[in-house]
């Protein structure tokens, strides 16, 4: 684990011995199988890791505290430790990961985790200060703008048009990539999606997508988005398959899909791999990504007049100031001083 230059010191000071490798400090726990705790102070902890349904968000709170007790050396067998915690370990433990060249809102995500750890021991007894709290410890400074490059609508449209309509492949293609820009669906989410969550409801045709934390909401469906994704049901024939997987990688990979499709759901990775493929035969940014998409939806909306709270919902997020993160504001770069000014 690499360290700053004051790191070898300050593990002294906290732990009274020399400093360790990594490989020598035991894993936290597993987070879907956690290990039985003795005393209240695990029970708290493990109280707090399994609270959520869902199992990746279960594995990113394990991974942040696993890294935090790496970096303070807090064993597994001494999770009690962590009742001792003060605000300078934490803002150490900011620091270190701001050395690492993490990015400003993963740094705050990661201070998030502790916080609601933290949080979540005081409400279930413990009356010691919250050591991450923000009053003791300040996050970095995070953008408003993210990171992600959104489209144009007319990049987007030429994206939506550029797979080959005469493969069941490509018919696939279209499918996926319509959703992803008419639903802001994350990537996460659309490999999910089963046959049997595309669906009809007051004149709509809707998906049911399950997201974060197992939360679902449904989403309508743009007449292009499921007329696309009526194409696609029809020629891999997979109506009836209720249960399964909606989008699928073909039977063979140089077949096209004109032999069939597995019965298994497309990975993430093959679908984040299609749209870089496509954005780069398009000669588009080289940073656009699966995520632009539904950067682009978000931003596009906006633009357009939708309420922050409708597409707050639109998106799944628990809080408008995230959605806000998305918008990119075109429209204030287009007016931007620079474009008046002569000499």
């Amino acid at each position: 684990m690499e360290k700053g230059p004051d790191s070898e010191e300050m593990h002294a000071e906290i732990n009274g011995k020399p400093d360790l490798s990594p490989a020598e400090i035991p894993p936290l726990i597993s987070a879907r199988s956690a290990a039985p705790f003795s005393g209240a102070f695990r029970d708290a902890l493990t109280a707090w890791l399994v609270r959520t349904p869902s199992h990746d968000t279960r594995d990113n709170y394990a991974r942040d505290l696993r890294q935090f007790c790496e970096f303070a050396l807090i064993g597994s067998d001494r999770l009690e430790s962590l009742a001792c915690v003060v605000p300078w370990q934490v803002a150490a433990w900011r620091d270190h990961l701001h050395q690492q060249g993490m990015s400003a809102s993963t740094i705050c995500r990661k201070l998030t985790v502790l916080r609601s750890l933290f949080s979540y021991f005081r409400t279930y007894g413990y009356v010691r200060a919250n050591p991450a709290h923000s009053d003791f410890v300040a996050a970095p400074p995070v953008p408003r703008d993210g990171k992600t490059v959104g489209l144009s609508p007319e990049e987007c449209r030429r994206l939506l048009d550029s797979p080959d309509v005469q493969t069941p492949v490509g018919i696939r293609d279209r499918a996926i990539l319509a959703v992803l820009a008419y639903s802001a669906c994350r990537v996460g989410e659309l490999v999910k999606v089963r046959v049997g969550d595309y669906k009809s409801s007051g004149g709509h045709k809707i998906l049911e997508i399950h997201g974060k934390g197992g939360k679902e909401r449904r989403a309508p469906l743009h007449p292009e988005a499921f007329e696309r994704v009526e194409a696609w049901l029809n020629i891999a024939a997979i109506r009836e398959d209720q249960d399964e997987p909606m989008f699928r990688p073909p039977r063979t990979s140089r077949g096209s899909g004109h032999d069939g499709f597995a019965r298994r759901a497309l990975s993430r990775r093959a679908i984040q791999f299609l749209v870089e493929k496509l954005a780069n035969q398009l000669g588009l940014d080289s940073a656009v990504s699966v995520h632009s998409l539904r950067v682009t939806a978000l931003t596009t909306a906006r633009e357009r007049g939708c309420d922050i709270i409708d597409l707050q919902v639109f998106a799944g997020h628990a809080d408008p100031r995230t959605t806000l993160t998305y918008i990119r504001n075109r429209d204030r770069l287009s007016r931007s001083p620079a474009y008046v000014l002569t000499y």
